[in-house]
């Protein structure tokens, strides 16, 4: 396996992401962020965006890489201490369909509830080599961002609960059929975050359900997923952990953005509302989508 690791490190689209999200109830807003790089072509990349009732925009772009792989076009990432990270950015965000930009400035500390989930505890060894071609090593923790966003002349006091992401390997967006990603917290004890991620051999499932203090790898899924005119706009899951208890828990999509990623594959990230066991919950779904194929006139 190490020979194959060293193999995958050469790889052009070697690839060390780091990904951010937050929603505040109290605001109604929700931001997502993600640095990538693929140093073996020389690429930084990243995303930036912010979801609301009133706004829907953000900024992607790419860039060479340089010798600071935690910092691009205004986004930065400072890991103060294990666990804890400010997050700022300095810069402009778009709403294509309406023509608008708007400025601006952000400035979050973002700290860890619960210990770093290593997806590794949920596949064995089939499935990691089924899942190379997205990410090699893949870690999960959620936790509280607190701080502020000005948009244009008005400041938020943010104070929010999200989900961060490392992942490295091999990123080849239309590597996947399909994959899920969908994570929410229901109080500071207990959240969930899921991955499902189809590739030509099968179904990878992977995660972690929070309580009492541990995370408990989940090993299995089932998810029912409804669309609304191509978007995905609500889901079932039966989540079941190593020690086979189970979690039923439902989804409602409030709103989405969405991230053309290549010529084949539409990310959507959305922000959706959670009930599990009469408990409500806010947290980010990610749709990895083929794009749908249009009949030629």
């Amino acid at each position: 396996m190490d020979s194959d690791l060293e193999t995958l490190k050469k790889h052009e689209e070697w690839n060390e992401s780091y990904y951010f999200n937050f929603h505040d109830e109290t605001n109604d807003l929700t931001a997502f962020m993600r640095i990538g790089n693929k140093v073996n072509k020389n690429e930084k990349s990243m995303f930036f965006y912010l979801m609301s009732p009133w706004k829907l925009a953000g900024v992607k772009l790419e860039a060479p890489c340089d010798d600071n792989p935690l910092s691009i076009a205004g986004l930065d990432y400072q890991e103060l201490e294990t666990g804890k990270w400010r997050l700022t950015f300095n810069g402009s965000i778009f709403n294509p369909q309406k023509k608008s930009e708007c400025k601006v400035n952000m400035d979050v500390t973002w700290e860890a509830f619960n210990p770093v989930m290593d997806y590794v505890d949920c596949v064995d060894e089939k499935e990691t080599r089924m899942s190379s071609r997205v990410a090699s090593e893949h870690y999960e923790q959620f936790g509280r961002a607190f701080g502020t966003i000005t948009i244009d002349e008005e400041t938020f006091q943010v104070d929010g609960r999200g989900e961060r992401d490392l992942s490295r390997g091999v990123r080849e967006w239309a590597s996947p059929k399909m994959w899920m990603w969908i994570n929410s917290a229901f109080s500071e004890e207990e959240a969930f975050n899921l991955t499902k991620l189809s590739v030509e051999e099968g179904e990878i499932d992977a995660g972690y359900f929070y309580t009492g203090k541990v995370n408990h790898p989940l090993v299995k899924s089932m998810v029912d997923l409804e669309f609304k005119e191509e978007v995905p706009s609500r889901f079932k899951m039966v989540l079941e952990d190593k020690d086979k208890q189970k979690y039923e828990i439902s989804g409602e999509v409030v709103r989405y953005g969405l991230i053309p990623m290549d010529e084949a594959m539409n990310l959507y990230e959305t922000l959706a509302r959670y009930t599990w066991e009469g408990k409500v919950g806010y947290g980010v779904a990610e749709f990895l989508i083929p794009k749908p194929q249009r009949t030629p006139l």
